[in-house]
């Protein structure tokens, strides 16, 4: 063969082979790119879900909301979680500016989190951060930010959270301060 011959093998080859790399690069970038597209939106989101016997045992309120099923977790803007004890009573609801749901029931709420107690007359009305990680299934509560904690006649500042809803216990990792409060 001719030297002529063999550069211009070589261009064809290295030709194929750059448009080879180059569409699945570009597949991948479509992929990408795929994944960012929310697969559906919901505005003004309410969701109730009952058990096998008919009792109430989810109800999650947003702004709006943005499933991505390629990553596997759902946005939510303005989510309001409201928390059943084993009873099927209303016990605690759960808000934030943001949260995400990931399929295990792992939640995490991202700025002004604030859990309020819907049991009257418990001894913690409400508890404050600013970012929250719930399982769901375990009913389990962590965080290692700032907390604060309202309750019946006390306040409490600390850092560092674990609670659970179904035992109705709260550890603080480092607490700062406890006020008590004489109302009249």
């Amino acid at each position: 063969m001719k030297p002529v011959a063999y550069l211009l093998l070589g261009v064809v080859l290295f030709t194929l082979l750059y448009r080879w790399f180059s569409s699945s690069d570009d597949s991948r970038q479509i992929l990408t790119e795929r994944e960012l597209i929310p697969d559906f939106i919901a505005e003004q989101l309410t969701r109730i879900v009952y058990d096998e016997q008919g009792q109430l045992s989810e109800l999650v309120q947003a702004e709006r909301m943005e499933h991505y099923d390629l990553l596997g977790f759902t946005q939510l803007d303005r989510p309001i979680f409201t928390l059943l004890d084993r009873a099927h009573n209303l016990s605690w609801q759960a808000s934030s500016r943001t949260a995400v749901l990931y399929p295990d029931d792992k939640l995490i709420l991202d700025g002004d989190v604030l859990l309020q107690n819907l049991v009257t007359e418990a001894l913690i009305d409400r508890v404050q951060t600013s970012y929250l990680e719930m399982s769901l299934a375990s009913e389990i509560l962590s965080t290692e930010e700032n907390v604060d904690i309202f309750g019946a006649g006390f306040t409490i500042s600390g850092r560092g959270m674990q609670a659970s809803i179904a035992e109705q216990t709260i550890h603080i990792e480092q607490h700062y301060r406890t006020d008590y409060h004489n109302e009249p």
